[in-house]
């Protein structure tokens, strides 16, 4: 999470905030191009730049320093320890992140990195180690939620039920190719016996001047 200390800050908090996520184990990515960003030109007739208060600037500052091993910054035990949850990740370490990204806040020096590579965990382990806190609320919810069983949604149905549903479909599947025969067998039905009708109305309604002398005529 966003550390909540850092009052009063305006540069350097982006990079502090992703050197955490970053070393605790997220990956980034980004498109070759930048097709967004933030104008700070004054013609736009923004509302200002806000309200900063001296000494919370400088505390915070000091407190993203440790956080970034900032030349001449304060790397005592009792920094680190102020820095609580709010400190970086065991996934991966700060210097890796500075080779990775091209911006070192150690030896202060950026270089640019057109093509980086996916970097490995330094440490496969699944327990959420690098927090100070181990009673804090998130990690008391991780160490439950992998101890207990994870109910998985079923792709299959039990045996019973799935053969009841198999046997149900097939039946239906033959209803329906059995309705469609029926039809079938219908309309021929409706086309012959209507020819035969319509046949046998012509035979009787000409019988005199057509059937009986054809009769007479081949000896039928």
């Amino acid at each position: 999470p966003n550390d909540i200390n850092l009052k009063s800050i305006f540069a350097g908090e982006e990079y502090g905030r992703g050197s955490r996520l970053w070393t605790h184990g997220y990956d980034f990515y980004t498109i070759s191009r930048p097709i967004i960003g933030t104008y700070y030109g004054g013609e736009k007739l923004g509302g200002g730049s806000g309200l900063f208060n001296g000494d919370e600037m400088r505390e915070s500052a000091s407190r993203l320093s440790t956080l970034l091993k900032w030349p001449g910054s304060d790397q005592s035990n009792e920094a680190y320890e102020k820095l609580g949850s709010y400190g970086m990740g065991k996934r991966r370490t700060l210097e890796q992140y500075a080779e990775w990204s091209g911006v070192d806040t150690i030896k202060q020096t950026v270089k640019q990195n057109c093509i980086v590579k996916y970097v490995p965990w330094n440490s496969e382990e699944t327990k959420y180690e690098e927090y100070t806190k181990p009673n804090t609320v998130e990690v008391v919810k991780d160490e439950q939620w992998r101890k207990s069983p994870h109910p998985q949604k079923a792709t299959t149905e039990p045996s019973g039920q799935s053969s009841s549903q198999s046997q149900s479909s097939s039946s239906t599947s033959y209803n329906e190719k059995t309705k469609a025969i029926l039809v079938n067998v219908g309309i021929l039905v409706v086309f012959v016996g209507g020819g035969l009708a319509a046949l046998i109305c012509y035979a009787a309604a000409n019988y005199k001047s057509v059937v009986k002398p054809n009769i007479q005529k081949y000896n039928l």
